[in-house]
Parts: structure tokens; sequence; C-alpha cells
């Protein structure tokens, strides 16, 4: 698209969506009278009604959190998939608190999705009063995890290199 295109386009569009503004401009005389005059008899009423629902809407979760709730999974998967290599490969687990877990496949991925579950409720529990927190908590675990995995497949490639 030309300059000439982009400034036509943008001309023909400010002005389609100002004629409703220049026709809202020509409002009659008896017609903002009977618009001011509906003011002013709705006005009273403004002061001495009380409101209906005493509702305050919830605080929003910052959007990036779930997208980051499901790259906190994938990254646990791909550390679940790159210690299995590594421990096939002929490599030993270093993590001291998941080395006992290390041999058996199914309490691996029980501690990955306890992991997982408890860094969420923390999370979850951290952007209500800090939303930047929860967020830079979040991208720095998911980045510790992503460094954990590629460093298991370093190692599943030198063990089995090695053999």
């Amino acid at each position: 698209m030309t300059n000439k295109h982009f400034v036509a386009v943008v001309a023909l569009l400010g002005l389609s969506l100002s004629t409703g503004a220049f026709a809202a401009e020509h409002e009659t005389r008896l017609e903002r009278e009977q618009r001011l005059d509906a003011a002013q008899r709705m006005a009273p009423l403004a002061t001495t009604m009380t409101p209906l629902s005493t509702y305050t809407p919830a605080v929003k979760r910052p959007a990036a959190l779930p997208a980051l709730y499901v790259t906190l999974g994938v990254m646990q998967a791909m550390d679940l998939y790159s210690t299995s290599a590594a421990l096939k490969a002929g490599a030993k687990e270093a993590n001291p608190t998941a080395a006992p877990f290390a041999g058996h496949p199914g309490s691996m991925l029980g501690l990955k999705a306890a992991t997982m579950a408890s860094t969420i409720f923390f999370a979850e529990r951290m952007w209500k009063t800090n939303k930047v927190g929860a967020i830079v908590m979040m991208e720095a675990i998911n980045g510790a995890t992503a460094a954990v995995s590629m460093h298991n497949m370093q190692n599943a490639k030198n063990a089995s290199r090695s053999r």
C-alpha cells in the first residue's frame, strides 16, 4: 500500500466516522429543550436512589499468568522427558530432592505434578498483592526449568557418546 492509498483510506475512514457527530450537532431547539427538561426531572431521583447492589468486581488476573501456567506445564513435561532420557543414557540425577524418585517414572510424574501445582498455587496467591512479582516469578521458574531441561538433554547426549 502506497502512502497515497494510506492517506486516502484514513481520510475516507475519518469522514465516514464523523458524519454521526455532524448529524448530532444539528439538534433542533425543541429536541434540545426536551432533552434538558428530561435531565432536570431525573436529577432529584439520582440523589435519592440507593444502589440495588453492593457488588464490587473482583480484581482481574493478569492475562500473562494463564499462558505462563501452560508454559510451566510444558517445561515440566520437557524436564520429565529430558531427565528420563539422561537416566536411560547412563547419567545420574544431580538434584538430591528428585534423586529418590528418579528410577520410577510414575513417582517422577507425581513429583512434577506436585511441583507444578504448588508453583501455580503460590503464583495465584502472589498476584493478588503483587501482579508484576507473580509474573516475574513464573518467568524465572519457567526459564530455570527450561535451562535444566536443556542441561539434561546435553547430559543425555554426552552419556550416550561415552558408552
